[in-house]
Protein backbone atom coordinates (compact mmCIF):
# COMPACT_ATOMS: atom_id res chain seq x y z
CA UNK A 1 0.00 0.00 0.00
CA UNK A 2 2.75 2.61 1.36
CA UNK A 3 4.26 1.48 -2.41
CA UNK A 4 1.38 2.59 -4.55
CA UNK A 5 1.05 5.47 -2.32
CA UNK A 6 4.59 6.89 -3.19
CA UNK A 7 4.01 5.83 -7.07
CA UNK A 8 1.07 7.73 -7.12
CA UNK A 9 2.47 10.88 -5.97
CA UNK A 10 5.55 10.33 -7.65
CA UNK A 11 3.75 10.29 -11.12
CA UNK A 12 1.56 13.45 -9.70
CA UNK A 13 4.44 15.51 -9.37
CA UNK A 14 5.77 14.54 -12.70
CA UNK A 15 2.92 15.70 -14.66
CA UNK A 16 2.71 18.86 -12.43
CA UNK A 17 6.45 19.20 -13.80
CA UNK A 18 5.77 18.82 -17.01
CA UNK A 19 3.22 20.36 -17.30
CA UNK A 20 3.96 23.61 -15.71
CA UNK A 21 7.30 24.29 -17.82
CA UNK A 22 5.90 25.72 -20.87
CA UNK A 23 7.89 27.47 -22.88
CA UNK A 24 8.07 31.41 -21.75
CA UNK A 25 10.26 32.91 -23.95
CA UNK A 26 11.41 36.46 -23.72
CA UNK A 27 9.00 39.51 -22.64
CA UNK A 28 7.35 41.16 -25.37
CA UNK A 29 6.51 44.95 -25.85
CA UNK A 30 3.47 45.87 -28.05
CA UNK A 31 5.27 48.23 -30.95
CA UNK A 32 3.07 49.93 -33.56
CA UNK A 33 4.01 53.05 -36.34
CA UNK A 34 4.39 54.58 -39.06
CA UNK A 35 7.20 54.45 -41.71
CA UNK A 36 7.20 57.50 -43.83
CA UNK A 37 9.61 57.94 -47.17
CA UNK A 38 10.46 61.95 -47.41
CA UNK A 39 7.80 62.85 -44.77
CA UNK A 40 5.10 60.81 -46.60
CA UNK A 41 3.22 57.73 -45.44
CA UNK A 42 4.84 54.32 -47.25
CA UNK A 43 2.26 51.81 -47.69
CA UNK A 44 4.03 48.17 -48.65
CA UNK A 45 7.21 48.67 -46.19
CA UNK A 46 8.45 45.40 -45.03
CA UNK A 47 10.13 46.54 -41.71
CA UNK A 48 12.03 44.01 -39.73
CA UNK A 49 13.58 44.46 -36.45
CA UNK A 50 16.29 42.14 -35.37
CA UNK A 51 17.61 42.01 -31.44
CA UNK A 52 20.94 43.52 -31.32
CA UNK A 53 22.43 41.02 -28.70
CA UNK A 54 26.42 40.55 -27.60
CA UNK A 55 26.05 37.78 -25.93
CA UNK A 56 25.03 34.53 -29.21
CA UNK A 57 23.47 32.28 -25.87
CA UNK A 58 20.70 34.85 -25.67
CA UNK A 59 18.27 33.58 -28.03
CA UNK A 60 15.80 36.28 -29.00
CA UNK A 61 13.05 36.38 -31.96
CA UNK A 62 13.24 39.17 -34.92
CA UNK A 63 9.60 41.26 -35.04
CA UNK A 64 8.17 42.50 -38.73
CA UNK A 65 5.34 43.58 -40.45
CA UNK A 66 4.66 45.23 -43.94
CA UNK A 67 3.27 48.87 -43.61
CA UNK A 68 -0.69 49.49 -44.52
CA UNK A 69 -2.04 52.35 -47.06
CA UNK A 70 -1.93 55.04 -44.20
CA UNK A 71 1.80 53.37 -43.89
CA UNK A 72 1.33 51.86 -40.23
CA UNK A 73 2.74 48.97 -38.81
CA UNK A 74 2.26 46.78 -36.19
CA UNK A 75 4.79 44.39 -35.24
CA UNK A 76 4.78 40.08 -34.98
CA UNK A 77 7.42 37.66 -34.37
CA UNK A 78 8.44 35.15 -36.68
CA UNK A 79 5.91 32.76 -34.57
CA UNK A 80 3.15 35.21 -35.30
CA UNK A 81 3.14 36.15 -31.43
CA UNK A 82 2.50 40.26 -31.19
CA UNK A 83 5.56 42.02 -29.83
CA UNK A 84 8.90 42.79 -30.36
CA UNK A 85 11.48 41.79 -27.52
CA UNK A 86 13.02 44.49 -25.16
CA UNK A 87 16.49 45.74 -25.80
CA UNK A 88 18.23 46.93 -28.67
CA UNK A 89 17.69 46.73 -32.80
CA UNK A 90 18.88 46.48 -35.98
CA UNK A 91 16.21 47.44 -38.15
CA UNK A 92 15.63 47.34 -42.04
CA UNK A 93 13.23 48.10 -43.96
CA UNK A 94 12.35 46.79 -47.99
CA UNK A 95 10.45 48.33 -50.60
CA UNK A 96 7.81 45.16 -51.43
CA UNK A 97 5.89 47.48 -53.96
CA UNK A 98 9.58 48.17 -56.02
CA UNK A 99 9.94 46.94 -59.40
CA UNK A 100 12.22 44.09 -59.79
CA UNK A 101 13.75 43.61 -63.14
CA UNK A 102 15.59 40.78 -64.35
CA UNK A 103 19.49 40.76 -64.69
CA UNK A 104 20.28 42.72 -67.56
CA UNK A 105 17.16 44.50 -67.96
CA UNK A 106 16.91 48.46 -66.66
CA UNK A 107 13.72 49.91 -64.18
CA UNK A 108 11.54 51.34 -65.49
CA UNK A 109 10.22 53.50 -61.91
CA UNK A 110 12.76 54.95 -59.63
CA UNK A 111 13.19 53.41 -56.75
CA UNK A 112 10.83 54.97 -53.85
CA UNK A 113 13.54 54.12 -50.58
CA UNK A 114 17.49 53.64 -50.17
CA UNK A 115 18.88 50.67 -50.96
CA UNK A 116 20.99 51.65 -47.38
CA UNK A 117 17.57 50.52 -45.45
CA UNK A 118 17.51 46.74 -46.87
CA UNK A 119 21.17 46.77 -44.66
CA UNK A 120 20.40 45.33 -40.99
CA UNK A 121 21.91 48.12 -38.71
CA UNK A 122 21.32 51.12 -41.23
CA UNK A 123 18.66 52.32 -38.61
CA UNK A 124 18.99 50.80 -34.55
CA UNK A 125 16.11 51.40 -32.53
CA UNK A 126 15.89 50.53 -28.95
CA UNK A 127 12.42 49.06 -27.33
CA UNK A 128 12.00 49.79 -23.44
CA UNK A 129 8.13 49.38 -23.33
CA UNK A 130 7.85 52.93 -22.97
CA UNK A 131 6.91 53.94 -26.65
CA UNK A 132 4.62 51.38 -28.59
CA UNK A 133 4.37 54.10 -31.18
CA UNK A 134 7.22 54.60 -33.32
CA UNK A 135 7.64 56.83 -36.84
CA UNK A 136 10.91 55.58 -38.61
CA UNK A 137 11.81 58.11 -41.18
CA UNK A 138 13.26 57.24 -44.40
CA UNK A 139 14.48 59.46 -47.49
CA UNK A 140 14.78 57.74 -51.19
CA UNK A 141 17.82 57.53 -53.25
Amino acid sequence: MNRCLVLGLGLFLISFVVGCSGDVGPELVSVKGVVQINEQPASGIMVRFMPNVIDESIQLPSSQAITNENGEFELFTDDNKPGVAKGPHKVSLIDTLEERVPQGQAATQKPRLSSKYSRAGSIEITIDGDDDNLVIEAKGP
